[in-house]
């Protein structure tokens, strides 16, 4: 299956303490709900069968373009 990556929402929130919820994305479409934590998500790609899945680093805006704002999280 293809890559995930796991983005906090709202996009364009001003702090990192402003994301309320996190995402999956795989193809540049979102696939999973909504969750609470970004370990919720992972462990939800993990579950569908993706890999790898990628998680942001929070501190910074994740730009899926620029390999320091993801770590890649082993399911």
């Amino acid at each position: 299956m293809a890559a995930a990556y796991i983005e906090p929402r709202p996009h364009g929130a001003p702090t990192p303490a402003d994301h309320r919820y996190y995402v999956i994305i795989s193809g540049g479409h979102q696939i999973g709900g909504n969750f609470a934590t970004q370990q919720a998500a992972k462990q939800q790609a993990c579950k569908s069968g993706y890999r790898p899945v990628h998680v942001a680093r929070v501190r910074h805006f994740p730009d899926r373009d620029v390999p320091d704002h993801w770590r890649e999280d082993p399911c």
